[in-house]
């Protein structure tokens, strides 16, 4: 056998094979911690694995003058942290989770469209002003522009802005690399792992969803619910 064989059989005993999500389901999913952004501060921006697996990194941001806020969350003892800015794995996991290329397979990309199209919402006439009512004033048309940014993965929907400003990543998370593979949230906040063939498994009962992560070993999801203005749930379900 020659060398050339000998390197092309380790590299392939070495590659990763692709996941298959019909072989796969989840354990009941289980609170990690109730996250108040009335204690917190700022919106949501960021969440992201440590390489251990053993804490989570939640950064928020306030759009009104930019300031970022740093929290840990230890998987532990379930107990919220300041943090003195942003770990650099926490950095790092969030790239990666947010690319438009699969990790370990550079020919698998999101598609990304985007459509600008013009409305024509009819306006009020008469008004508070002068005393009378808003009626539809179908005679005076104005025109107006939508525009729609949509991720997709192999032809699924797994993001979608109109006249939002989009962040990828908030809707989707890459799996281990070399996987082909990854976690997202729908329009009702389902939280659904997929793989390149578009099989899924969904975790039951879970909706408003956002910020869906993956860990890095593959073996967990944890994403923030949305339970009222301002707070959340995060929540953490095994993948077996």
């Amino acid at each position: 056998m020659t060398k050339a064989w000998i390197l092309l059989i380790g590299l392939a005993a070495q590659s990763p094979m692709a996941f298959d999500a019909s072989g796969h389901a989840f354990q009941q999913p289980v609170t990690v911690c109730d996250v108040d952004l009335n204690v917190l501060k700022g919106e949501l921006r960021r969440l992201s694995w440590a390489p251990n697996g053993e804490s989570l990194h939640i950064q928020t941001h306030d759009p009104r003058n930019g300031d970022l806020y740093d929290y840990i969350v230890d998987l532990g003892n379930h107990e919220i942290s300041h943090a003195f800015g942003e770990p650099a794995w926490a950095a790092e996991y969030w790239q990666r989770k947010s690319s438009l290329i699969a990790p370990g397979l550079p020919t698998l990309r999101l598609e990304v469209t985007e459509n600008n199209r013009r409305t024509k919402p009819t306006p009020f006439s008469g008004g508070f002003a002068n005393g009378g009512g808003q009626t539809l004033d179908p005679r005076n048309p104005v025109d107006a522009y939508e525009n729609e940014l949509t991720l997709r993965f192999e032809g699924e929907e797994i993001g979608n802005w109109i006249n939002g400003a989009p962040m990828a990543g908030d809707t989707f998370g890459w799996g281990p690399d070399g996987s082909g593979a990854l976690v997202f949230t729908d329009k009702s906040g389902h939280v659904t792992v997929i793989d390149q063939e578009k099989r899924k498994v969904t975790i039951p009962g879970i909706k408003d969803a956002v910020f869906p992560a993956w860990s890095i070993d593959g073996t967990r999801v944890v994403w923030l619910q949305k339970l009222g203005r301002k707070k959340y749930r995060l929540m953490h379900a095994v993948l077996h």
